[in-house]
């Protein structure tokens, strides 16, 4: 008699997925921690605010914020493939959105660690540690353009996959729809300062979503 090979490949993948998930929330629920306890951004970041802070300013860039972006794109791009069947499109789409990712996530940390050396009370005193973060508020040595350009890979990444996913038919039909459509009008309308967070929240939903869905998917 001949063994059944079938459970260990169908279960193997399976685990690995669920594995994925629970690091994609993980991740989740890491930048949302990290948005609501980082310094307000209002073109520069205020030096009473990081003194304040101290070390843990550094510490939540270097294991919350960095990570954290990291991992939920690079998650969310692996269940962009997986929910468009391996498609080309999703493949696309996966690609630029974990590119994006990461390099949002490096340009993000490296602009901290000046503000983070700036306000070490055992390198710099009071006067040339606000001196040091107003020269790299004002000068933030070109990373702007990877932090913006990542944003927009990965903006223009998951909208491929999307649409990927909207061909495969691995959701409901209008998930992809109002995702893309919800990305479109934040993108393009103003918001208020009073729903920066609450947007900032769906955003986070709406990946864990995109997870969720990519967990249940019929396996083909």
């Amino acid at each position: 008699m001949i063994a059944s090979t079938d459970a260990p490949v169908s279960t193997r993948p399976r685990a690995a997925l669920v594995a994925l998930f629970g690091l994609l929330v993980v991740a989740l629920v890491a930048r949302l921690v990290f948005t609501l306890t980082e310094p307000p951004f209002d073109g520069g970041l205020s030096y009473d605010v990081l003194r304040a802070l101290g070390p843990a300013y550094w510490t939540l860039n270097l294991y919350l914020g960095g990570p954290g972006y990291l991992v939920s794109f690079v998650a969310t791009a692996i269940f962009l493939v997986v929910l468009s069947r391996a498609s080309v499109l999703g493949i696309v789409g996966g690609v630029v959105t974990s590119l994006g990712g990461t390099v949002f996530s490096l340009a993000i940390t490296a602009e901290a660690l000046p503000y983070a050396y700036a306000i070490d009370p055992a390198r710099f005193g009071d006067a040339e540690g606000r001196a040091l973060v107003d020269a790299w508020n004002a000068d933030p040595a070109g990373l702007v353009a990877p932090i913006v350009g990542g944003q927009i890979a990965i903006a223009l990444g998951v909208v491929i996959g999307l649409v990927a996913v909207f061909l495969a038919r691995t959701t409901p039909r209008w998930f992809p729809v109002v995702v893309i459509a919800y990305a479109l009008v934040t993108q393009l309308v103003p918001l208020p300062d009073v729903l920066v967070i609450p947007d900032y929240v769906v955003q986070l939903v709406l990946l864990g979503a995109i997870g969720w869905f990519g967990l249940r998917a019929p396996r083909s």
